[in-house]
C-alpha cells in the first residue's frame, strides 16, 4: 500500500479545511494510507478524519498581528520568522527519520515550505497545493532578508504544485498545474438545518466571521444592528452585542454546512470560508488584514467575480454591509457566470494528479 505525508500549515483552519476534502477525496478513490503533521488544527483535522492517521506536529509559524488584529506586525513576524528558520535543520532531520520509519512514498505540503526539503533529503517526490506560498507572505512583509531566501529555495526544491484559484503566481515551483476550487461537500441541506435552529427560509442570516487570527474581543466593537428580521451566524464563543444570534455548536466540524444556510457572509478574507460560500452560492462582504498579502488576493478575486464587495475593517464594525442585503439577488445572478475554476470541482483534478504521481 502506497502511503502519503500530508504536511498543512498551522497557520488558521483554512488550509486544513481543503485538505480535510483532498485527503477525503483520496481515500474514496485509492487504496492509501495517509498520515497527517500538523499542530494548531491538529484536533480539528483528526475529528474529521477518522481513516487518517492525524499526528501533531509544529510545521510553520503564520504571522503575527498587531493588538487590534486587522494589522501585521512586521517586526514581531521576522523575529518569529528567523527562530523558525533557524529550526529547520533540526526539523528536516527528525521529519526525514519520521517518513523514512513510515516508508512515505510521498509528501503533500499545503504549504509548509520545509517539508520539501524533506522530500528532498528522502529522494521522494513533494508537491504542494495552496493558492500561495509564505515567501509571498514574508517578502511584502520583511523584504528579501536571509530568511525569506532561504524560504524560496525550499519551495524550488519541490517537485511541482497544484495551485488553487485566487492565487499568487506561483512562480517559485518548478512546474505548476491550475485547479478548480476545492471545498468540503455540503452534508446537510439548508432547509433542514434551517429548520434545527428555528430559521424559516424567507429569513436572513448573516454570517459574522472572524477567523482564528482576529481576536474575539474585536466583535465588541461592533454596533448595535437592531434589525429584528436579521439573523446572525458566528462561531462558538463569541459574543457579539446582537440580538437574534446562532452559534456553530463547539463540537461541529462541517462548517461549510452552516455557511451553505447562509444568505450573505461578511468575513475577514479567509481561504476556507470564500471557498465554501462559492460553492453554496452566497454572496461576501470580505474584508482584508492590513500587511496580509493573500486577503488582497481573496478580496479582489471576490469583487472582481462580481460575487460580492470589500469592504474595510471599520465597515465591518460600522454595519455598512447591510446595504448589500438589498443586492443579494443581483449577486446571485453572478454565480451562473462563473468560469470553470470556480464551478468545477477541483478535488477530481487534485486527486487524478495525485495518483498519477505515486502509482
Amino acid at each position: 500500500m502506497k502511503k502519503i505525508c500530508f504536511y498543512t500549515s498551522d497557520y488558521g483552519y483554512g488550509h486544513a479545511a481543503r485538505d480535510i476534502a483532498v485527503i477525503r477525496g483520496l481515500l474514496d478513490k485509492f487504496d492509501l494510507e495517509i498520515l497527517v503533521r500538523t499542530h494548531t488544527p491538529f484536533q480539528f483535522m483528526r475529528q474529521s478524519l477518522l481513516f487518517a492517521r492525524v499526528f501533531q506536529k509544529k510545521n510553520d509559524v503564520g504571522v503575527f498581528m498587531k493588538r487590534d488584529g486587522t494589522q501585521v506586525d512586521s517586526k514581531k513576524t521576522g523575529q518569529m520568522v528567523d527562530a523558525w528558520v533557524d529550526s529547520w535543520d533540526e526539523y528536516i532531520e527528525e521529519e526525514a527519520e519520521f517518513c523514512k520509519s513510515e516508508n512515505i512514498d510521498l509528501i503533500l505540503s499545503d504549504i509548509v515550505a520545509p517539508s520539501f526539503l524533506v522530500s528532498q533529503e528522502m529522494g521522494i517526490p513533494g508537491i504542494g497545493i495552496s493558492n500561495f506560498t509564505w515567501h509571498f507572505i514574508y517578502s511584502h512583509i520583511m523584504g528579501h532578508t536571509e530568511s525569506v531566501q532561504r524560504i524560496k529555495e525550499a519551495y524550488q526544491a519541490a517537485d511541482g504544485a497544484l495551485v488553487l484559484p485566487f492565487s499568487e503566481d506561483m512562480a517559485l515551483f518548478k512546474s505548476k498545474t491550475d485547479i478548480s476550487l476545492i471545498s468540503r461537500k455540503i452534508a446537510q441541506s439548508r432547509a433542514d438545518l434551517r429548520r434545527a435552529h428555528g430559521l424559516s427560509n424567507s429569513g436572513l442570516l448573516v454570517y459574522l466571521g472572524l477567523g482564528r487570527s482576529l481576536d474575539p474581543s474585536f466583535f465588541r466593537r461592533l454596533r448595535h444592528i437592531g434589525r429584528s428580521s436579521l439573523h446572525f451566524l458566528v462561531s462558538s464563543g463569541l459574543r457579539p452585542p446582537l440580538e437574534n444570534v446562532i452559534e456553530i455548536p463547539s463540537d461541529e466540524v462541517e462548517t461549510q454546512d452552516y455557511i451553505a444556510m447562509c444568505d450573505l457572509v461578511v468575513s475577514k478574507a479567509g481561504y476556507s470560508t470564500v471557498s465554501e460560500a462559492v460553492r453554496a452560492r452566497v454572496p461576501m462582504c470580505i474584508f482584508e488584514r492590513d500587511g496580509y498579502a493573500e486577503d488582497h488576493l481573496i478580496a479582489s478575486g471576490i469583487e472582481a467575480l462580481g460575487i460580492g464587495r470589500k469592504i474595510s475593517p471599520q465597515q465591518f464594525l460600522d454595519g455598512e454591509w447591510m446595504d448589500e442585503l438589498d443586492s443579494l439577488d443581483e449577486y446571485q445572478s453572478k454565480f451562473d457566470k462563473l468560469g470553470g475554476r470556480y464551478r468545477n470541482d477541483g478535488l477530481h483534478e487534485a486527486t487524478s494528479y495525485i495518483g498519477a504521481v505515486i502509482f
